[in-house]
């Protein structure tokens, strides 16, 4: 039988050290990023967790997953190649498509709700 899975947004346990971030893409800061995934489909293409990091400044060249993010807390200056630049506070949410080319310029710790679609998906499709 299949249930509903709640996702915290406070006072989250069980938080382990995360390495989303690469470590050649790491521009400035220490990210020190934690989380938890809490749904992972049957197939693992589809993964939904909390998230959270340090102030930092970090490349994602051709993202290799579909993101959706709901920001708990933080900022974030998303700077995408042709230089425009989006900003996203507490309350926002965003989708990170696959392949976007950008940089993550957390300016206030991040914590973050998401759920992500792995390129896997996309070749079983």
């Amino acid at each position: 039988m299949s249930k509903t899975t709640r996702i915290p947004t406070s006072d989250v346990a069980g938080l382990e050290p995360t390495d989303y971030i690469p470590p050649d893409g790491l521009q400035s800061g220490a990210p020190n990023e934690k989380g938890r995934s809490f749904y992972a489909d049957r197939t693992g293409q589809l993964d939904a967790g909390y998230w959270e990091c340090d102030v930092n400044r970090h490349r994602i060249p051709a993202a290799p997953y579909d993101e959706f993010v709901y920001l708990l807390d933080g900022r974030i200056d998303v700077i995408h190649d042709d230089g425009s630049v989006e900003t996203y506070t507490k309350g926002d949410s965003f989708v990170m498509p696959r392949d976007c080319d950008c940089t993550w310029d957390v300016k206030r710790p991040v914590r973050k709700l998401y759920v992500v679609l792995t390129a896997d998906a996309y070749e079983a499709a």
